[in-house]
């Protein structure tokens, strides 16, 4: 509620490009500051529940399956790809997941496999994180990144720490030699542990099985320790804070 009273007025300022489908688009110049306003606007307007741009995303993948025709504008696709995932059902999933696989175009392909994490739904998270590893279907380099993105969804936080340690052998057989990958691979899948079950899980693995992990696992640990402890001292305190009315707004 606190983000969302604080860009409200902004987003509804500028709205969305208006070569959509029922778009309330921007009367504003689309200099390229103005688009990259309106593109952190939208994202963070649908990222923190923003029912207007809920439908509005909705909106357009509605009319890009129904169509066949890819109507959204380049630069917020991946905010309403991943929109579009998260709120609607499992024949969206698929359709994002078939066009990943017909696509050429690298960036776009790299768009639509992360739209595919962002979904609610644990069966499909846990579906995209064991086809990315047994199967050709996700390319090997992107595998990490499905990994680390499934892990930054709050559904598939403990999906991907799970998985990351019960797979980690095959992981480090495959990516241990690039060590630059494995420490990506670490510290993306624990950078939001914060509770003192998966603090124990982790010294727990740093003691007994993260071998091969390198420097990597020591800062995860201090990482980790230092989320615990934020949250045990200053998360009620924190949200407090934020239930207060503000005392002004942007815009």
């Amino acid at each position: 509620d606190y983000v969302l009273k604080q860009v409200a007025s902004r987003y509804h300022q500028m709205g969305w490009p208006t070569n959509g489908p029922g778009s309330e688009g921007s009367v504003l110049p689309t200099s390229y500051q103005t688009e990259e306003l309106q593109r952190e606007l939208i994202m963070l307007a649908c990222s923190f529940g923003n029912k207007q741009c809920h439908r509005q995303a909705v909106a357009y993948i509605s009319d890009w399956i129904s169509s066949n025709k890819n109507r959204i504008p380049p630069n917020i696709r991946d905010i309403v790809y991943c929109t579009g995932v998260s709120l609607m059902d499992e024949d969206v999933w698929e359709f994002i997941w078939m066009k990943f696989h017909s696509t050429n175009a690298v960036s776009e392909k790299k768009i639509l496999l992360e739209a595919l994490t962002c979904s609610d739904n644990t069966f499909l998270l846990n579906r995209l994180l064991n086809l990315s590893l047994t199967s050709d279907l996700v390319p090997e380099q992107d595998v990490i990144d499905v990994i680390i993105h499934v892990g930054r969804n709050p559904q598939g936080r403990s999906l991907a720490w799970k998985y990351f340690r019960e797979k980690w052998d095959i992981l480090n057989a495959r990516y241990g030699e690039a060590l630059f990958m494995n420490s990506k691979l670490i510290s993306g899948v624990t950078e939001f542990l914060n509770t003192e079950r998966e603090l124990s899980e982790l010294k727990e693995f740093t003691e007994t099985g993260g071998i091969g992990a390198g420097p990597a696992l020591p800062r995860a640990l201090e990482i980790v320790e230092g989320n615990v402890r934020w949250h045990r001292l200053h998360r009620r305190q924190f949200f407090q804070w934020l239930r207060k009315p503000p005392s002004s707004t942007f815009g």
